[in-house]
């Protein structure tokens, strides 16, 4: 599905596109541009490959994390094709193959289903969302020094 489809007014698109590369850049992170063309990857595949690889191999999901935000941010991968998954996952030295059983056995579900109820219960509705010591929860892009602070709340005494 396009940008456009999402039904935003172009020109408020391009300069939320533009403070999003910003913010990227800032942070050292790659953001491709879009264009109202550009195509949404429909990530639900990719969430539940997280889910898996986060529970069958803790030691490799900050990797395959990185490397799926990468393609689908950085490079504008379509990172709900099960091709593109199988490859990535590959690349950080999972065993695709059974990453892929796993996915088309519905594997990662349960999960998914979890954590959106967790969201829908702290009225979570957009992504990017943190939330620290159980409690704060801050959604939306924010600069790194922010969630810093957050984090500092959450875990200091008293």
């Amino acid at each position: 599905m396009p940008l456009s489809a999402l039904g935003y007014d172009p020109d408020d698109l391009a300069t939320a596109m533009a403070r999003l590369r910003r913010q990227a850049a800032d942070e050292g992170i790659e953001f491709a541009p879009r264009s109202p063309e550009s195509l949404l990857a429909n990530t639900h595949r990719a969430l539940a490959a997280s889910a898996i690889v986060q529970e069958a191999d803790p030691g490799r999901f900050e990797a395959f994390h990185h490397a799926l935000f990468h393609a689908g941010f950085g490079q504008l991968q379509n990172i709900g094709d099960a091709s593109v998954l199988h490859r990535i996952a590959a690349e950080v030295g999972l065993d695709a193959p059974r990453l892929d059983a796993a996915l088309a056995a519905g594997v990662g579900e349960a999960a998914l289903r979890k954590a959106t109820e967790d969201a829908h219960r702290r009225k979570i509705t957009a992504v990017p969302a943190f939330v620290f010591g159980g409690k704060e929860v801050i959604v939306g892009a924010y600069p790194s020094e922010a969630l810093r602070q957050a984090a500092e709340r959450a875990t200091a005494p008293g």
